[in-house]
């Protein structure tokens, strides 16, 4: 197999949204990169009712917007103008209102599918970003100057010299494997059942949190239906994936209430084990982790990829610096620098998605009775609400 030497400026391994999302953002600020995707490349174009949706809040659409794409991905979102908060067999709620707040709305949800659609086509057409998918990473080897790494392609095979690599390979990274990085796992010992679902009354635009002792659900406005997320204890979620379309829209009916109308129909469910990532230390020679390999955050959040969003464009802005005054991508200055900016927005965000799921599990009758008077205070407190937003925004 005959190889092929690429010599680079960033070398991203992981072509999932956030690797392309960091390409193109790299690319805006004229820095170069090898995109590396093991995956084979999927059908973007076809839509389902079953698409996964993603919530794009306040700061990621700012984000969007700054690369030149949110005109191309406000097209394909629903908004959130409302959210309503309750807990279940208490009293309190918290009504979230994007007048009352005074914004334009709360945020946007999208199919996941087609924001990686619109990234894809992007990245395609962008002259700096090199793109090869499928490629495995299958090597890497760093020194006081590079990154060389070794990568199979189909036909080829790659070696790939970069002045920065990141790892972008998800929630089990390899190369955090490889680079023996410390990481605290957090189980909840529970999974989220995740699916579409249509109510026989309109969304109107509003999204609702139901607080449980199993864990958070929610319900998030797409199109003519919701996507739903309900947290279950790990035992249970087996059973609700086996049971018939009726007899899950039941349960969930029965769990969840009829705020948002009579549930009529569900799309395929999947489950996911809900967990949280902390990685205390994110770097190593020449070598950053990015998205869901550097933390990773319950989905019943929806505070993920919003997350790595703004990690996103802290990085970019320090390569940016460093790229202007021909200094060095990679150097291990940047990279404690990039981590120290990034402490205290990660260890508000995990710790804002670490309460939902722990603090609201607690089924004891003092305790719910300060959750509920706490929600009844929260609704009654502007400037507490404008806080809440801005947090769950990302706009603090």
């Amino acid at each position: 197999m005959p190889e092929v030497a690429l010599k680079t400026q960033v070398a991203i391994v992981g072509g999932g949204m956030v690797g392309m999302a960091l390409a193109l953002t790299l690319a805006q600020n004229n820095i170069e990169s090898v995109l590396l995707e093991a995956s084979v490349e999927d059908d973007l174009e076809q839509e389902s009712f079953d698409d996964r949706t993603l919530v794009i809040n306040p700061a990621s659409k700012q984000f969007w917007h700054s690369i030149g794409l949110w005109s191309d991905i406000a097209k394909h979102t629903t908004e959130i103008n409302h959210v309503h908060v309750s807990n279940q067999g208490q009293f309190g709620v918290v009504h979230f209102d994007k007048d009352e707040l005074k914004v334009p709305q709360l945020g946007h949800v999208i199919a996941a599918k087609k924001l990686a659609q619109i990234l894809h086509a992007a990245v395609k057409q962008n002259k700096l970003i090199k793109h090869h998918q499928p490629a495995k990473l299958e090597s890497f080897q760093q020194n006081e100057s590079h990154v060389r790494m070794k990568v199979a392609t189909a036909g080829q095979s790659l070696q790939v010299d970069a002045s920065l690599m990141v790892a972008a390979d998800g929630v089990k990274s390899a190369i955090r494997t490889e680079l023996n990085l410390a990481t605290v796992v957090k189980s909840y010992q529970r999974q989220a059942i995740i699916c579409n679902i249509t109510t026989d009354e309109r969304h109107h635009n509003r999204a609702y949190e139901r607080l449980t002792t199993e864990g958070p659900m929610a319900l998030l406005p797409f199109k003519n239906r919701f996507g739903f997320v309900w947290s279950v204890q790990e035992e249970k979620a087996a059973s609700l994936l086996a049971a018939d379309d009726h007899e899950f829209l039941a349960l969930a009916q029965q769990r969840f209430g009829f705020r948002a109308g009579a549930m009529l129909k569900v799309g395929r469910r999947s489950a996911y084990p809900l967990f949280q990532i902390k990685v205390p230390t994110q770097y190593a020679q020449r070598v950053v982790l990015m998205g869901n390999a550097a933390h990773a955050v319950s989905p019943v959040s929806a505070q993920g990829l919003n997350l790595a969003v703004r990690g996103i464009d802290r990085l970019s802005q320090l390569l940016a610096e460093q790229n202007n005054n021909n200094n060095d991508l990679g150097s291990t200055q940047v990279l404690r620098k990039y981590q120290d900016l990034s402490n205290t927005d990660q260890d508000r965000t995990m710790n804002y998605t670490d309460d939902l799921m722990s603090w609201f599990k607690i089924d004891e009758p003092t305790v719910n009775a300060i959750r509920s008077l706490g929600l009844v205070a929260i609704n009654a407190n502007l400037a507490l609400k404008k806080m809440l937003y801005q947090t769950a925004g990302g706009l603090r």
